[in-house]
């Protein structure tokens, strides 16, 4: 494997994770409150994946990611950002 496959991959890869991340329960109301970088973190935990949580410039790389494809992520309905408290699309005058 050449150094230019070898980054291809990894894009390839922190591109998937991303979209798993995206596709969570970390992005979720129950963890609407926490920091973005906290939810990046306790999901590579939960996911098994603490060798991306301790290194730094792959966790920036693995953000970078995850913001580049919030918009797609949002536009397909994989992001519903509903609250807990309203999870229904009706108004309240409308109850």
């Amino acid at each position: 494997m050449t150094p230019t496959d070898r980054i291809g991959s990894d894009e390839d890869e922190l591109d998937s994770i991303a979209w798993a991340f995206l596709g969570s329960e970390f992005t979720g109301p129950i963890h609407a409150d926490w920091p973005l970088d906290r939810r990046i973190d306790s999901y590579l935990l939960h996911a098994g994946l603490s060798h991306i949580a301790n290194d730094g410039s792959t966790c920036v790389a693995l953000l970078e990611r995850i913001m580049a494809n919030l918009r797609p992520a949002r536009r397909n309905g994989l992001l519903g950002f509903k609250t807990a408290r309203n999870t229904d699309d009706r108004h309240p005058q409308d109850n």
